[in-house]
């Protein structure tokens, strides 16, 4: 059954990633890309892949209901998959907000199609959970594959140029037609273009984006206080609001880094050997203390079983406190609920899995690893569903995750890139 959604929210800054020099020698081993390697992405799903795999199972199973919660500027559905009990606990798993960041969506394919088939394991999920997931949020994007949602009408970035260092509004810079966070492409005919980054645009109250503060004189569908211009964004947010989940757990992809120390011991992390994901909790400081406990529980309860896996190594990534990030912006949609008297919401966590399929060969490993990868965020996400279902998530000692979770990683370069 397909029914659109729509409505709400949005938009800029971001993750800012530590730059470290890493000690010699410090070069794990590959996949690495050779600088004239063509990578294949054939063993990504396509976005005609993704909705047939959805319709079937939709058509299989009684548990399991997709749904278009929106539709991009290219009319592409951003399908969404609500399996099992609507009167039990609800969650959300996001995957794939940029469109060069590909294994979140085969984790979550995976775990849609786990939870279809009535097994032990599904029925324990699905007896405490309500378990909501949009696959690829930016299908757009996902074609070619590209970071930004291909919306080339987008304001070029970045409208924060209108702010002095005490956050007060520069007239003067006022009007200039600038986004919050856009990101360029080079086009085939050597031009630049600009599309949204849709996870700068989760923004809980959007008239207060610095793309609408900015340019309070602008009109037009890019600076309506009324309206995100991002149907991506919003179609999470709408998904937010109306089924109210008490965590958002977001996957995407990052660059490529290893392991210098371990300060925590033998428990967090092995030296030298290669990160293959880092998470983080929201960083904003007006995210209640209980839904940052309940974010960093559960960024706990993946680490403790990505050390179950023998090949992980799992960091702590290092990123901003901008309200539009996916991240921060579901930690701060939980403080109201909070104070309206709910004891669990507003958990929200990013996760990162290394490798992503654009770029130079220092970042872009295509299909690479695939297996091991998609294999690691499917089990740390089926970590975060598990300890939530029988509750020994919330058991969890929430400041371990801060002595467990370390940022002892730096980037490191390919050895086969001059």
């Amino acid at each position: 059954m397909i029914i659109a959604l729509a409505a709400l929210v949005c938009v800029l800054l971001a993750s800012v990633a530590v730059a470290q020099t890493p000690p010699d020698p410090v070069q794990p081993g590959g996949p690495w890309a050779s600088p004239d390697q063509t990578l294949s992405l054939e063993a990504f799903s396509s976005y005609e892949e993704l909705t047939d795999q959805l319709t079937k199972i939709d058509r299989q199973s009684d548990a399991v209901e997709v749904e278009s919660a929106g539709v991009t500027g290219q009319g592409r559905d951003i399908w969404l998959a609500k399996i099992g009990d609507p009167s039990k606990t609800p969650v959300l798993i996001i995957t794939q907000q940029h469109g060069d960041e590909p294994h979140g969506t085969e984790a979550a394919l995976s775990i849609i199609k786990k939870l279809s088939n009535n097994s032990r394991d599904a029925r324990t999920i699905l007896d405490e959970l309500y378990v909501l997931v949009v696959p690829r949020v930016n299908p757009d994007g996902s074609t070619i594959p590209e970071r930004g949602n291909l919306d080339f009408s987008a304001p070029e970035r970045d409208s924060r140029s209108c702010f002095d260092t005490a956050g007060n509004v520069i007239p003067s810079r006022l009007d200039q037609g600038r986004g919050v966070f856009t990101t360029d492409i080079d086009l085939s005919d050597g031009t630049v273009a600009w599309s949204y980054d849709i996870n700068r645009y989760h923004w809980p109250e959007w008239s207060d984006s610095w793309q609408i503060r900015c340019n309070p004189g602008l009109g037009g569908v890019h600076f309506d206080p009324d309206q995100n211009p991002v149907p991506e964004a919003v179609a999470v947010l709408e998904t937010y609001e109306t089924y109210q989940p008490i965590w958002v757990i977001d996957v995407h992809n990052q660059g490529i880094s290893a392991v210098v120390e371990d300060p925590a011991g033998d428990d967090a992390n092995r030296p030298n050997r290669r990160v293959t994901s880092s998470v983080l909790w929201p960083t904003n400081d007006d995210v209640n203390e209980q839904s940052r406990d309940l974010s960093k529980q559960l960024a706990l309860a993946m680490k403790l079983r990505s050390l179950e896996l023998g090949y992980s190594e799992m960091t702590r990534y290092v990123g901003g406190d901008f309200p539009g990030i996916a991240r921060n912006a579901y930690g701060l949609l939980g403080n109201e609920r909070i104070a309206a008297g709910e004891t669990v919401a507003g958990g929200s966590v990013l996760v990162e899995i290394s490798g992503q399929t654009e770029g130079g060969p220092s970042t872009n490993i295509g299909q690479k690893s695939i297996g091991k990868l998609v294999n690691e965020a499917r089990s740390i996400l089926w970590a975060a569903l598990d300890g939530t279902a029988d509750g020994s998530l919330f058991d969890l000692d929430p400041e371990r995750a801060e002595e467990l979770i370390l940022v002892n990683d730096v980037d490191i370069d390919n050895p086969r890139v001059e």
